[in-house]
Order: C-alpha cells, then structure tokens, then sequence
C-alpha cells in the first residue's frame, strides 16, 4: 500500500490529463495496475456487510425456562 502523498500525486497526475497510466506508474515506481487502481478509486471506504442475525438454539423455549427460575426464586429455600 503506499502512502497518502504519493497516492495523492498519482491522482493529481491522472486528472490533470497530460499523462498516460503507464506514465504515471513509470514515473512514481509502481506496476501500472496499482496506479490504475489509485488513479481511478473515487471512494476508498470500505463497505460493511449486513452482520447475520444469529438465531440461538434455546431462543423459543427462553420464556419458558425464565418463567420456571422465577418460580423457583419464589419457592422456599431447602
């Protein structure tokens, strides 16, 4: 990955139009592909994925399983 100057550069000299990918790779010292690739990339967030919703194995007998500890709590102790 380079650093941001150096990323910053390549995108001036892209958009100023007078030079060519390969010039600009040749210029700064990188493969064409990675001056394309910082040429070209308007947005460099990444994008997040929707997480999963996990669905627990106990989640339909949860009620149930609270409502007997609540029933014990009120029991007297042994």
């Amino acid at each position: 990955m380079l650093k941001v100057p150096q990323q910053q550069y390549i995108r001036f000299l892209y958009e100023s139009g007078e030079y060519s990918i390969s010039e600009i790779a040749r210029s700064v010292g990188v493969n064409w592909r990675t001056a394309k690739k910082y040429a070209t990339r308007d947005d460099w967030n990444l994008r997040l994925r929707p997480r999963r919703t996990r669905h627990p194995v106990l989640g339909p007998y949860l009620e149930i399983i609270d409502t007997w500890l609540l029933e014990e709590q009120t029991l007297p102790r042994k």
